[in-house]
C-alpha cells in the first residue's frame, strides 16, 4: 500500500492537503523538520510533500536529509509559496519530482502529480530488486566458478592418491600382518571416496544449464541436494529428513535449475538456527508441490532470547523466485515461532510427452 507523508507547518494548509490525499492514499503529517524524521524511522513511505519553509530545519535540507539517510527512491514533491527561497529549476535539477505552488493548483491536479509519483515509486523499487538480484546472481556465480576450480585442483592430486592406494593395496596384500592394516585401508579409501563424490558435485553444480528443459526425476534431484549438504548439516547438527508421498506426477522443468533453486534454499537455511529441515512432497489437485520446513532448536531459559534470522530476509530469496516463476511455478514462505515453511509447486505438465519431466517418486 502506498503511504504518503506532508511536512507543512501551517495548520489549515496541512490539514488542507491530507483532506485531499487520503480520498485516495494513506497519509501522515508531520508539522516540522523534527516530527518528520521521527516518522520516517518509524515507518516506510513512498513519497514526501514538502513546504521549504519549516520550523527548525529548511525544506530542502530535510530532503537531502531524505535522500542520503533514509532512502534515496523516495519520490520527492515540493509545494511551496516562496519560490524565491529555491527556485522551481534549481528544484527539478536535484531530483524534485514535481515542483507545485501554493493557491496555484486544484485537488485534481495534486492526484494526478500524485498517480505519476506512486508510478515512478514503482519503477524505482522494481529497478533496485533487479539490479540486486543482478548483483547477487554475479557473486552466486562467480561463488561457482571458484568452486569449480578449487574441485578441479583437488581432483588432480586425488587421482594420484587413489591410485598409489590402490597400488599400495595390492603390494600389502602379501604381508604378514595385512589383517592390522586392513581396516586403516579402508577408512583411507571410503574417505577417499567421499571427497571424490563432493568434487564431483562442486563441478556438477558450475555446469547448470539455465535454459534447458529436459527429463528428470525429482526423487534424483532431491537426494542429490540431501547428498550435497548432508556434511553441513551433519557439522551444524541439523537434522535432514525427505519424505516421498507423491507418485507417478509428471512436470516440465530444468533439472539443473530446478536442483539449484533447492540447493540454495537448504544451504541458506543450515546458516540459522534450526534443529531439523525435513523436505516433502505432496501431490495435490492439480500441482505437485515440495514442502520444506523447519524446526528451530529451542532456546534454555536462561539464555537471552534474540529475534531468529529467517530465510526470507535473504538475498537468495529473490533469486529462488525468479527462477521458479521462470520455470513456471510459485514459491511461497510462512513462518511462526517453531519454524519456516517454503512450499514449491509446479502444475501438471500440458507439454507433449516427449519433452516433459517425468518424477517418479
Amino acid at each position: 500500500m502506498v503511504k504518503i507523508l506532508i511536512v507543512e507547518d501551517e495548520e489549515f494548509y496541512g490539514a488542507f492537503l491530507k483532506k485531499i490525499i487520503e480520498k485516495k492514499y494513506s497519509c501522515d503529517r508531520a508539522k516540522n523538520g523534527n516530527e518528520a524524521k521521527i516518522l520516517l524511522f518509524r515507518n516506510l513511505y513512498d513519497i514526501i510533500i514538502y513546504d521549504l519553509r519549516l520550523p527548525g530545519i529548511f525544506g530542502r535540507d530535510l530532503i537531502k536529509y531524505v535522500r542520503q539517510k533514509v532512502d534515496p527512491d523516495i519520490v520527492n514533491i515540493v509545494v511551496t509559496g516562496y519560490e524565491e527561497d529555491w527556485p522551481a529549476i534549481d528544484a527539478t535539477e536535484e531530483h524534485i519530482f514535481f515542483y507545485l505552488r501554493k493557491g496555484n493548483f486544484r485537488p485534481e491536479e495534486l492526484l494526478k502529480v500524485i498517480d505519476n509519483a506512486v508510478q515512478i515509486r514503482l519503477i524505482k523499487q522494481k529497478e533496485r530488486a533487479y539490479i540486486k538480484n543482478l548483483i547477487a546472481s554475479e557473486k552466486l556465480a562467480s561463488t561457482g566458478k571458484l568452486a569449480a576450480g578449487i574441485a578441479h585442483e583437488i581432483n588432480n592430486p586425488l587421482r594420484s592418491m587413489i591410485t598409489i592406494t590402490e597400488v599400495l593395496k595390492k603390494k600389502l596384500l602379501s604381508f604378514e600382518n595385512w589383517g592390522t592394516i586392513e581396516p586403516d585401508i579402508t577408512i583411507l579409501e571410503k574417505d577417499m571416496s567421499r571427497i571424490k563424490s563432493t568434487v564431483n558435485q562442486l563441478i556438477d553444480c558450475h555446469r547448470i544449464d539455465h535454459t534447458i528443459k529436459g527429463n528428470s526425476q525429482l526423487k534424483t534431484i532431491l537426494e542429490r541436494v540431501v547428498s550435497f549438504i548432508h556434511p553441513i548439516a551433519k557439522e551444524k547438527n541439523t537434522k535432514i529428513f525427505i519424505q516421498y508421498t507423491a507418485k507417478n506426477v509428471n512436470i516440465y522443468v530444468s533439472e539443473s535449475q530446478f536442483f539449484y533453486v533447492l540447493l540454495n534454499v537448504c544451504m541458506s537455511l543450515l546458516d540459522y538456527s534450526n534443529e531439523s529441515i525435513s523436505i516433502e512432497t505432496e501431490k495435490l489437485k492439480n500441482y505437485i508441490a515440495i514442502q520444506i520446513r523447519t524446526t528451530k532448536k529451542e532456546t534454555k531459559k536462561e539464555e537471552k532470547k534474540e529475534e531468529p534470522q529467517k530465510y526470507t530476509d535473504t538475498i537468495g530469496l529473490e533469486i529462488s523466485k525468479s527462477i521458479i516463476h521462470h520455470l513456471g511455478g510459485t514459491i511461497k514462505f510462512a513462518d511462526s515461532e517453531r519454524g519456516e515453511l517454503i512450499t514449491i509447486k509446479f502444475p501438471f505438465s500440458t507439454e507433449n510427452t516427449e519433452h516433459e519431466t517425468h518424477i517418479t517418486l
